[in-house]
């Protein structure tokens, strides 16, 4: 539960500086934080099956 907090606050501290960038840029690091929030998702549920 704790994993699951930290990757939350991070990623809405990255949402937070996307804000002062420039429209193109955003989209990058939007579609760079969706994948992370998938492989985050993935090896959560992983690590969870595992024990």
């Amino acid at each position: 539960m704790l994993k699951l907090a930290v990757i939350i606050i991070l990623l809405l501290l990255g949402a937070l500086v996307t804000k002062y960038l420039d429209e193109k840029s955003q989209q990058k690091i939007l579609i760079g934080f969706g994948v992370l929030v998938a492989l985050a998702v993935v090896g959560l549920m992983a690590s969870e099956l595992m024990r």
